[in-house]
């Protein structure tokens, strides 16, 4: 477990050791979790997903059959509103 001592500044900030942010990956504009337990102040990196598409397949434990064309099919007539015949005009 690394440790290093870092001071804070008048706006409440720290910088995180270099060390630290390498070992775990921390870039600029990343986003950490700050906890308290026990009279402890936690840091932690946010878990990594390393395949977006394998994480959102995997969300559900078995899968769902949707059948998406009624799904649409219900959801038209409640979202738009009814077609207006145009206007027929003279001389066309």
């Amino acid at each position: 477990m690394a440790k290093e001592e870092v001071k804070v500044t008048r706006k409440y900030q720290i910088t995180i050791p270099e060390s630290i942010r390498s070992e775990f990956g921390i870039k600029i504009g990343d986003k950490l979790v700050i906890k308290t337990d026990e009279g402890r102040i936690i840091v932690e990196a946010p878990e990594r997903i390393s395949d977006p598409v394998e994480y959102l397949w995997n969300l559900s434990e078995k899968p769902i059959n949707i059948d998406a064309v009624k799904l649409v099919e219900k959801s038209l007539p409640k979202a738009l509103p009814p077609l207006k015949k145009p206007k027929q005009t003279k001389g066309m």
